[in-house]
């Protein structure tokens, strides 16, 4: 597969200058009192380490043929912001860019996964600043998601066999996750990310599987995260989802997993009703549990995953059993392989029959994500 060159391997070679203790220092943290604006949130925060811009969605033709995709571009700084200074070279950059994509087609029981890494250099990948004339928010070569000028987005992408060229919409203001703006991962002051959603993004466009193109429509959801320290000593991994409910709904929640097992109290959810009221859920306020006997273990990377998970939120009366639309969705990259595809679920809400689709992801079963921890 290309570009299978280890992120660790590239920043340490595009690092240069302070070490590693001194350049942490200056990088900005996610603390209370962000001021939230926007369409200047949807672009690039230079000042922060780590950031990134994630698309996912499902998609169908008019014949009901069914689609997932996965589409995420990460920026990771390189060059503090006091360490900034005006260099000659045009080879020194001050971020690194890092893409993935990934195409589940359901009814060919097929997944294509995709690494793109660039140096970013002369052109070949970049983050505009807020204001720019650029439409696009970030690119990698000729993948880019942009902002056009009617304030839709659009999302364009290609490897071996699979593309995407979709075009989404935004009808509902951001979901900002957390409390005050901080979406808290462990203990201590700017171990946290700030964190917002755009939901049930209405979706058009076409995905093309092994050279035919197919018309689609149906639903995505972006996030947006940006961050200098986010994981604890004694984190080893996640599972995120996000979900559409079939009452108008939509559901985010992430369980944290530490060294033995268990869930990490700083676990969080939220969840916005059909009526845009919106609910920061902390750890103890949902479980989310794997289903016994529902795994399936990759030949490529050693992990072997839960496909099947119960959500439980008791004060919603809220009950539902999610499980992969395949069971090999599995991105098995370098440094980190992580399982991330479509997920279908049933249940209930308040006696009522409930449906919802999405997406999940788990981190951290192949190996631990020691990569990720700053």
């Amino acid at each position: 597969m290309r570009h299978r060159l280890s992120f660790l391997t590239l920043l340490l070679l595009a690092a240069a200058g302070k070490t590693a203790a001194a350049a942490e220092a200056s990088w900005r943290l996610a603390l209370p009192g962000w001021d939230w604006q926007f369409p200047r949130d949807h672009s690039s925060h230079d000042d922060f380490r780590t950031e990134w811009w994630y698309v996912t969605g499902q998609v169908k033709t008019a014949a009901g043929r069914r689609f997932g995709y996965q589409f995420t571009i990460f920026r990771r700084g390189l060059r503090p912001p006091d360490d900034r200074a005006p260099v000659a070279s045009r080879w020194v950059v001050n971020q690194l860019p890092l893409g993935h994509f990934a195409l589940t087609d359901v009814a060919g029981r097929h997944f294509y996964a995709s690494q793109r890494l660039e140096r970013g250099a002369f052109g070949r990948a970049g983050f505009p600043a807020p204001g720019s004339a650029d439409p696009r928010l970030a690119w990698i070569g000729d993948w880019e998601i942009a902002r056009q000028p009617d304030q839709t987005f659009s999302l364009r992408a290609s490897q071996p066999g699979a593309a995407l060229d979709l075009k989404f919409s935004s009808p509902l203001p951001p979901l900002i996750h957390g409390e005050g703006g901080v979406s808290q991962k462990s203990a201590g002051p700017g171990n946290a990310s700030h964190y917002y959603s755009l939901t049930r993004m209405p979706t058009t466009g076409t995905v093309t599987v092994d050279g035919t193109a197919l018309e689609v429509s149906g639903l995505s959801w972006l996030d947006r995260e940006w961050a200098t320290n986010q994981l604890g000593p004694d984190q080893i991994g996640w599972d995120w989802i996000s979900l559409h409910l079939s009452n108008g709904s939509d559901l985010m929640l992430y369980q944290l997993r530490r060294k033995d097992g268990t869930a990490d109290p700083f676990s969080s959810a939220t969840l916005r009703e059909a009526d845009g009221t919106a609910r920061h859920l902390s750890h103890g306020e949902f479980s989310l549990n794997p289903v016994p006997g529902r795994t399936w273990t990759s030949a490529k990377s050693g992990g072997t995953y839960p496909v099947a998970w119960e959500i439980r939120i008791p004060a919603e009366s809220l009950a539902l059993e999610i499980q992969g639309l395949l069971p090999d969705q599995e991105l098995p990259l370098q440094p980190v392989a992580y399982w991330e595809g479509a997920v279908e679920a049933t249940g209930s809400l308040a006696g009522m029959p409930l449906t919802a689709e999405g997406y999940l992801e788990m981190t951290g079963y192949s190996a631990p994500l020691q990569a990720l921890k700053q």
